[in-house]
């Protein structure tokens, strides 16, 4: 199976190399969990080893503020962003016109730029937008199908937490489910990956601690 290295410190190793190609992952966790910058991260990698990365946004913020967020992190390169290797669209426009037409408007912007690693932030928004199960159900399917016949790895981010994502029709759907999370220990909160999923994958199982700083993020080996 091909794969492309995720860019995330420590993550590799218990992937089997990385990421598998094409495919879908979804990532979750709740708020401040770090979510953005997992994809974000993985992007900026790509897109220095000449890909092209393409960051579509589903909420209301313009991307100049996401950019701005990450402009405190080491991986960011403005020169990327400013010759189009990462590039960045509002879908805020497009999400109370229906389904349709925001799966038209990634579609087009898929074709346009022919991204290797494309990050959808979030998806709930999306979700959110359609009210019915059966439309996003219809909809998420479509989004699947089109981007894995792209030939690219697809992050997707939702703000469900462990109880919510075992039976979110979006982790049955996905290829991958990343799990991130923080915990209370000694009365602190420290963050932690966990992979639940990877198809085609002798992923390593359990919860890995996750340290965010200025340079971005690692994986530690074990659970700490």
């Amino acid at each position: 199976m091909e794969r492309i290295e995720s860019g995330i410190l420590g993550l590799d190793k218990m992937i089997d190399g990385g990421f598998p190609l094409p495919s879908v992952i979804l990532v979750g966790g709740e708020p401040g969990t770090g979510k953005s910058t997992f994809g974000m991260e993985s992007l900026f990698y790509g897109a220095e080893k000449g890909e092209i990365g393409l960051y579509l946004s589903a909420v209301s913020e313009p991307p100049w503020v996401m950019q701005s967020f990450l402009s405190e992190f080491g991986f960011y390169n403005q020169k990327l962003v400013d010759i189009k290797k990462l590039v960045f669209v509002d879908l805020g426009e497009k999400l109370n016109s229906g389904g349709g037409v925001v799966l038209k408007e990634i579609q087009k912007n898929v074709e346009l730029y022919s991204p290797k690693r494309i990050f959808i932030d979030p998806i709930t928004a999306i979700q959110t937008m359609l009210e019915s199960e059966m439309k996003y159900r219809k909809f998420l399917h479509e989004l699947i199908l089109y981007l894995k016949g792209q030939g690219c790895v697809t992050f997707i981010t939702t703000e469900y937490s462990y109880r919510q994502v075992s039976t979110s029709m979006d982790a049955f759907m996905s290829d991958s489910v990343i799990m991130l999370s923080y915990l209370e220990l000694e009365n602190s909160r420290k963050k932690y990956l966990e992979v639940l999923k990877m198809r085609g994958t002798n992923h390593l199982t359990g919860k890995r601690s996750l340290v965010i700083d200025n340079s971005g993020m690692r994986v530690q080996p074990e659970f700490r």
